[in-house]
């Protein structure tokens, strides 16, 4: 069966979200900054593969991934002329890089130890930074501040008992977003650049959505200062609020180049080193916007596609042109490009980037440098972010919390998991929904925030409501009909074809087959596939990752038997034999649900009202199909939970 094209919504479909409510600014989606959970989940499921085994390996056998590993903070942090003299600048970065470091070994490992030592690195900086001065000053705040913005999102966002948090947070926003924020419109523009990499990723960890968007007005000013097309005009960009507004200063500024082509930057003629810094900053402010739902690389794509290949062409021994920095350029690029390498040619399917791809590859894995860490592990041939999450965990105001939801009696109501097995009050969202099967919740369209699948159930017609956070919803898109004998175990399973977009499945009514429609982004699914029949002996299949491989796996309860089962996702639709995990789930069997992370530990969890008491309850996934013991959370779950909703 294939999805029809998306029409117009009935009146009567429109009308089951039309609630008004405030204008609200878009939220942020956490972790954010740089990586997002779904990228870490497709890495942590290929670490025994190449290139990540090496990345992996190369990573953990540094010195910024010791359990020793001993900060060394100061007070004020003074950087000369390139960081001469240094006093504490270099101390800075390394810690920083740590922190990072060792924040990605928590979440791809789930040992604490690693979460621990990050948070020691930075409350041992929180605790006494008070200022960045001297003449590199800006730079330096750049590159200490990417590095503790991502460590900060990662441990924030995915790990209890940081009880520091807020201190760290206040010091990032008054010690190194305003230097950050305020830019650098005359230097080199790697440094804006940098600064703007860092303000972004500050911003996002501080939810400053004003922050952010002048990172992004920032970025978008700098980018044809530093990047040249043709269709700019004769001359490149003056980069705005600089004092560079006449034909001599533009070329004094590029560093006395007079002819420009596409993919020449600013700093070509100055040295490969740095120009690859202002590349790869340019494409972590793309990265991180792009987790919020920002898409900076259609602006920047050709930029980045012309300049990456026109540098690595000639550091990979191409003849330098007698007009080109008098015929004699400063070879020395570095493993920049693996962030953007990765967004053009793996996401955006660009080929025609030859060089950019042998330079790359042969410099595999990447390691660190200042403000770059580990980018081979992060990025390599990396599909996810938070534009393909796949997702199956309901998470309506996108703070990487799970929530709970029904729909059972006529109104769709949500309660957001605040972390810690916790969960707001309960917040009607809209009337109408009798009309509907039990709505199941997934990213359908791409954007890393949580939507809505429902079948009408006078039309048997599936239809969509797009999250747009802060429990707001677009108006119902019409999908296509024929969905009778599925309505009932309508269920959102992640991703378990390992494409990166959000999967569909369900138990034919008559014939027990579990069928899956694969997710091909923006509303739209490919045609149903018929996986295996016998399913009518187990209770409606929920879904999840829960073995913790990234890959989305089914949890079921045997009717006959009241004993747990789970089919393990090996991608390709494709699963495993059952597994029993355990008797005992007759009261739960209707109710069960996958709540994605409600104790921010990094688990799946699942959760399920009790038939007779009406307690909810919650088992915390320990990762490798284990589960924690029931945790009962609260009763008067029975009208919003009846053997079918939720």
């Amino acid at each position: 069966m294939r999805l029809a094209r998306p029409l117009a919504a009935t009146m009567l479909v429109v009308a089951a979200l039309s609630v008004p409510q405030p204008a609200q600014a878009a939220v942020f989606k956490h972790p954010g900054v740089l990586v997002s959970r779904a990228q870490l989940d497709f890495v942590r499921a290929n670490l025994g593969n190449e290139p990540w085994k090496s990345a992996w390996n190369s990573l953990q056998g540094s010195s910024y991934a010791s359990l020793s590993y001993t900060a060394k903070p100061r007070a004020e942090v003074k950087c000369g002329p390139s960081s001469n003299p240094d006093y504490g600048c270099s101390d800075e970065r390394k810690d920083s890089m740590a922190a990072y470091t060792h924040a990605l070994q928590w979440y791809l490992t789930k040992d604490s130890r690693y979460a621990v030592k990050a948070i020691q690195i930075m409350d041992a900086w929180s605790a006494v930074i008070t200022k960045h001065t001297g003449d590199n000053a800006p730079l330096q705040t750049g590159w200490a501040g990417a590095n503790f913005s991502r460590a900060a999102e990662l441990i924030k966002h995915t790990y209890t008992g940081w009880t520091q948090a807020g201190r760290f947070a206040n010091k990032l926003r008054t010690v190194y977003l305003p230097t950050l924020i305020a830019g650098r419109p005359n230097n080199n523009g790697n440094w804006e650049l940098i600064m703007t990499d860092a303000a972004i990723g500050i911003a996002v960890h501080l939810d400053d959505r004003a922050s952010f968007d002048r990172a992004i007005q920032t970025w978008y000013g700098r980018l044809p200062a530093y990047i040249y097309l043709k269709t700019d005009g004769s001359l490149p960009k003056a980069p705005p609020n600089s004092k560079y507004d006449t034909k001599a200063e533009i070329i004094d500024y590029w560093h006395g180049q007079t002819t420009f082509v596409d993919g020449l930057t600013q700093e070509t003629c100055r040295d490969f080193w740095h120009t690859g810094w202002g590349l790869a900053a340019i494409s972590h402010v793309a990265e991180t916007a792009r987790h919020q739902g920002v898409d900076l690389y259609a602006k920047a794509k050709h930029r980045l596609r012309f300049a990456m290949n026109f540098h690595a062409r000639l550091q990979l021994g191409g003849t330098v042109p007698s007009w080109l920095c008098g015929g004699k350029v400063t070879k020395d690029l570095g493993k920049h490009f693996e962030v953007g390498y990765n967004a053009l040619h793996h996401r955006l399917g660009y080929d025609d980037i030859p060089y950019a791809t042998q330079w790359v590859e042969q410099n595999r894995p990447v390691g660190v440098s200042h403000f770059l860490g580990w980018e081979t592990l992060t990025h390599a041939q990396n599909p996810r972010d938070a534009g393909m999450s796949a997702s199956a965990t309901p998470d309506f105001n996108a703070d990487g919390i799970g929530d709970i939801f029904s729909a059972a009696t006529g109104t769709l109501t949500v309660w957001h998991g605040e972390g810690g097995n916790t969960f707001g009050p309960a917040t009607a969202i809209g009337p109408g929904w009798t009309a509907f099967s039990r709505p199941v919740a997934g990213d359908f369209n791409g954007d890393g925030i949580s939507d809505l699948l429902a079948v009408q159930k006078d039309t048997s017609t599936l239809y969509v409501w797009n999250g747009r956070g802060a429990d707001n919803f677009t108006t119902a898109t019409e999908l296509g009909p024929g969905w009778e004998p599925y309505a009932g175990t309508l269920m959102s399973l992640g991703d378990v074809d390992n494409d990166g977009h959000t999967d569909i499945g369900a138990v034919h009514a008559d014939t027990g087959t579990l069928n899956i429609w694969n997710g091909k982004g923006a509303n739209t699914f490919a045609t149903r596939q018929a996986i295996g029949p016998g399913w009518t002996a187990f209770s409606r299949p929920i879904a999840g990752d829960f073995n913790g491989d990234g890959i989305g796996d089914l949890l079921a309860v045997k009717k006959d038997t009241s004993t747990l089962h789970v089919w393990n996702g090996r991608g390709a639709d494709n699963f495993t034999t059952a597994t029993e995990l355990g008797p005992g789930w007759e009261p739960y069997a209707g109710t069960l649900m996958s709540l994605g992370d409600v104790n921010n530990d990094g688990h799946t969890d699942i959760g399920a009202v009790h038939s007779e008491t009406g307690t909810l309850n919650i088992w915390n996934g320990k990762g490798a199909n284990k589960f924690g013991p029931a945790t009962a959370i609260s009763s008067g779950w029975t009208p919003h939970f009846q053997g079918s909703a939720g």
